[in-house]
């Protein structure tokens, strides 16, 4: 069957890296997804894996089957440490704290407080992705998003993290290419 990614550039790089075998969820996995509102990641990831117990996090209200709450990534008591077995976040982490979206509170270093975060939220083997803009030459912010370059990537997102899987992808878009990657909790 394979994952709808309804023509969503972002979620077709989830599609891809599922498809590659880069995606193993546990049974009965808990799930969080950061930045749920803007793509729903839930829904189809829902019909393919039912049993998962997925959580969508994002400061603008949105509805998405399971469970959703409108919160604040940089909160670090949002969940207890060592809540979730995977967490997703599709194009989310380059706008944290730069203040773009409702009630995103500014933080110029919100990329990493929220990648602290998610490394405090995993579990112990637990894995992580996100794919972010991606630049060859140097780390930028245009305004409502960061693009990262690799020594970026390994400053601001990865403390905490081990990389496992990688792909740069090219895309027809102003904002790419990107960079998608799986990571595992160190």
């Amino acid at each position: 069957m394979g994952f709808d990614h309804g023509n969503d550039l972002c979620l077709s790089f989830w599609a891809t890296a599922m498809e590659k075998g880069w995606i193993h969820f546990p049974p009965n996995a808990t799930v969080l997804e950061i930045g749920c509102a803007e793509a729903d990641w839930i829904t189809p990831m829902l019909k393919e894996r039912p049993d998962l117990q997925i959580t969508g996090l994002d400061w603008r209200a949105c509805e998405r089957p399971g469970t959703t709450i409108q919160g604040n990534v940089l909160d670090a008591d949002l969940f207890p440490p060592a809540s979730f077995d995977c967490i997703v976040s599709v194009s989310a982490i380059e706008h944290v704290g730069l203040g773009s979206y409702e009630n995103d509170p500014g933080d110029r270093h919100g990329d990493k407080h929220a990648m602290q975060n998610a490394a405090r939220w995993l579990k112990p083997g637990g894995w992580m992705y996100l794919d972010v803009p991606y630049r060859e030459e140097a780390y930028e912010v245009h305004g409502s998003f960061r693009a990262y370059d690799t020594a970026a990537i390994d400053r601001r997102l990865l403390p905490g993290f081990l990389k496992t899987c990688w792909a740069k992808c090219v895309v027809d878009h102003p904002d790419g290419p990107y960079m998608a990657m799986l990571l595992e909790k160190a």
